[in-house]
């Protein structure tokens, strides 16, 4: 029989110590390697399912629609993530178009979850921007048909006037009726301007309500789609291009972002384009489009500001908004 002493507990306790780590180290690295696994699995089938792309070229889609002059910057990286609850997290750089050039002014943030309720679409901007210049008048009533006023900011024509010809800026105004969009290319065809959005009536406070502004006799609707250069995307969204907004093109436009809205429909669920991207009464604007054509009510243009000043000979351009500015960097 063994005597027992200081000495052999003191190494028995110090073997145990040692087994016990080296099982914990072994249950560890076991751990580590099956989350190590598990995330390669999940981000294989994610990139095999081509989602986060899916996720990031609607984001793209909604931001063509709903916010004017808002372009993701072509040269920026997009961001993709996958955590280990599945959430998509995706981020690019967008950019607002003046004159020439693009601005960098924030990012979108896209985190798309399982459930399309607490997905979210978000833009930061680096510098708050004052939306204010992205306001249009419907011109008459949809129900009524009678007339209505705009409110415009009356001194924009007098800032044009008093700001150096050697600079570039955007401006948005709405117009005295409803018109076609190469209605309204063709009376800006004589300028020296780029268009980049026009809003679209889709049906707004007749076909179905929505909320809206109200001042005096003029009606400012809240929530707008508007029409912007067709953006075109493979079957794997790993290829992507964007068609320009003028007559060239326009017919191509028109296909492409009721082919977009189709497929929202057909493909995805109310949740995913409402809830996720924001896009209400899709289906209902689908329809109107589908029907009654492509009807604008305004634009957002951009150019040298000498060349803007002249659309105040304009009798159908109203409400002007004087937008961002910069430097020369027209051709």
């Amino acid at each position: 029989m063994t005597d027992w002493n200081k000495d052999r507990e003191k190494k028995i306790m110090v073997k145990y110590r040692f087994t016990l780590t080296f099982r914990v180290v072994k249950v560890l690295a076991a751990c580590l390697f099956l989350f190590w696994a598990y995330m390669m699995a999940v981000n294989i089938l994610s990139d095999a399912a081509n989602s986060e792309r899916k996720h990031a070229f609607y984001s793209k889609v909604a931001l063509d629609w709903k916010y004017p002059n808002m372009h993701e910057d072509f040269g920026g990286m997009l961001n993709k993530e996958v955590t280990p609850f599945l959430t998509q997290k995706i981020s690019y750089p967008i950019a607002r178009k003046i004159g020439r050039e693009y601005q960098t002014i924030g990012e979108v943030k896209v985190e798309k979850r399982l459930l399309n309720s607490y997905s979210t679409l978000s833009i930061q901007e680096f510098q708050p921007q004052n939306e204010s210049i992205y306001r249009f008048s419907l011109p008459e009533n949809p129900n009524s048909g009678k007339r209505l006023a705009a409110e415009g900011e009356p001194a924009v024509w007098t800032s044009l006037e008093k700001i150096h010809e050697g600079t570039v800026a955007e401006l948005a105004f709405s117009t005295q009726s409803f018109m076609k969009p190469e209605e309204l290319l063709e009376l800006l065809k004589p300028y020296d301007l780029e268009v980049l959005w026009m809003p679209l009536y889709t049906g707004e406070l007749k076909e179905f309500k929505t909320g809206y502004g109200s001042g005096g006799n003029s009606i400012e609707l809240t929530s707008i789609y508007g029409l912007a250069g067709g953006r075109k995307a493979g079957d794997d969204y790993k290829s992507e291009s964007k068609l320009a907004l003028n007559e060239e093109f326009m017919d191509e436009n028109k296909k492409v972002m009721l082919k977009q809205m189709e497929g929202l429909l057909k493909n995805e669920s109310q949740s995913y384009y409402e809830n996720f991207l924001g896009l209400d009464y899709l289906k209902e604007r689908h329809q109107y489009l589908k029907k009654n054509g492509f009807i604008v009510y305004g634009a957002v243009v951009t150019g040298p500001v000498k060349e803007l000043l002249k659309l105040k000979r304009e009798e159908q351009i109203r409400a002007p908004y004087l937008g961002e500015k910069d430097y020369w960097n027209w051709d």
